[in-house]
């Protein structure tokens, strides 16, 4: 049986009563398809911006570690230019010892030659060289000799690399001084655009979540009251069938819901990006570092005083409002997931901010800078995560899932 009203259809339930479910309208379709384009379209235009803002941190990773490893095989050549200078320090004193015990018992002819051999104005590789072309050396002292000549070439060669090594740092230095200058530029100009394409992702996806949820409570009504309309029904049952139905729904959302998590996430629910402004970074974790490190963190590229929030509920456990060791201004979150966060190279703390005070995630807890061992190099976050307060891990995969 079907009953026509105006601008209501009713769809007949067997035997029960009459569920009324108005048709979307053309104009609120519309709208609807229309808000998720913008939705589409705005995520779009962030990635854009962010994939070349990303270009950023693989050039200024690139230009550290070129930085890095020329300095490391700096101070290889360095010391090894050390020892070869101690070593023929200990062979010039044997020689000149040697020379001298020759002098004292040579006779007038000798005695001439030895004043010819030590004038003031020859170096000692000179000195080394003519008296190498004796005819009555012995041969020990052509030994000790050829040691002497050995270190000297040797010591030659490993000035000229340690020459060249100098000039490989400083044209290093000078390209990453290049590349940060030019990423902090470029982070600074996108700042209003990326905060306000950000924002209206956000408020789009706000929106859209709405709408599902709109949608699900209409959804539940619709089916409570055909539930409550088959109840009423007096014709055959349908409640085994709605139950295997109802039991299948269920069994799929349980299983979307329970998908893994994506390979290394250390986060779920409401956990908040660190950093609230135009950002750069790549997995740079176990890159190498001065000293023969290898770092144990993310670098995020920002612009300066760009602020730094906590990244989910918890207890600011250390600060550190002034300058000291590596990391520079720093701050731990305890965070009630049982994490702990660090972050470093902060130009200053918030107000407010210091050892037992609680915190919300997205709460502004600092300001990007580039202090401690940073000096010099680009603004940036280094963020640590420590799964249980225990040894970091890789934080690239949960700050890629919630940037």
């Amino acid at each position: 049986m079907f009953i026509v009203l105006p601008m209501l259809a009713f769809a007949p339930i067997t035997g029960g009563g009459l569920t009324p479910t108005p048709f979307a309208t053309p104009a609120k379709a519309a709208t609807v398809e229309d808000a998720k384009k913008e939705l589409e379209q705005a995520k779009a235009q962030l990635e854009r911006q962010q994939a070349e803002l990303d270009k950023l941190a693989a050039q200024q990773a690139d230009a550290e570690e070129t930085v890095h490893q020329t300095r490391d095989a700096l101070s290889e050549t360095a010391a090894a230019t050390d020892r070869s200078k101690a070593d023929l320090a200990s062979l010039e004193t044997q020689v000149a010892s040697r020379l001298r015990r020759m002098y004292m018992s040579g006779g007038s002819t000798e005695t001439a030659f030895f004043s010819a051999l030590f004038r003031k104005d020859l170096s000692f590789s000179e000195i080394l060289r003519r008296y190498r072309g004796l005819s009555d050396v012995a041969e020990s002292d052509r030994e000790l000799f050829d040691q002497v000549s050995g270190h000297l070439e040797k010591l030659d060669e490993l000035e000229a690399e340690l020459t060249t090594r100098e000039r490989k740092e400083t044209q290093a230095l000078d390209s990453l001084e290049e590349t940060n200058n030019r990423a902090l530029a470029q982070l600074d100009a996108s700042k209003d655009e990326y905060n306000a394409l950000r924002e209206r992702v956000r408020r789009l996806e706000d929106e859209e979540r709405r709408r599902e949820e709109a949608a699900r409570k209409a959804a539940e009504e619709r089916r409570a009251q055909q539930a409550a309309a088959a109840s009423r029904s007096s014709s055959e049952p349908r409640s085994a069938t709605g139950s295997s139905s109802s039991s299948s729904s269920s069994s799929s959302s349980s299983s979307d819901g329970s998908s893994s998590r994506a390979s290394g996430v250390i986060a779920s629910g409401s956990w908040v990006f660190p950093v609230q402004g135009p950002n750069s970074f790549i997995d740079d974790w176990g890159y190498a570092r001065s000293g023969g490190r290898s770092h144990q963190g993310t670098d995020i590229m920002t612009a300066r005083n760009t602020p730094l929030v906590a990244v989910t509920d918890g207890v600011i456990s250390k600060a550190k409002a002034y300058e000291s060791g590596l990391g520079g201004i720093t701050i731990w979150l305890r965070g009630n997931d049982r994490n702990s966060y660090y972050y470093a190279h902060l130009s200053s703390l918030a107000s407010g901010m210091s050892a037992g005070t609680s915190v919300s995630a997205g709460q502004v807890i600092g300001y990007a800078g580039n202090t401690g061992n940073a000096r010099g190099t680009e603004v940036h976050l280094h963020f640590e995560i420590r799964p249980g307060g225990g040894s970091p891990t890789n934080p690239y995969p949960t700050l890629s899932k919630y940037r």
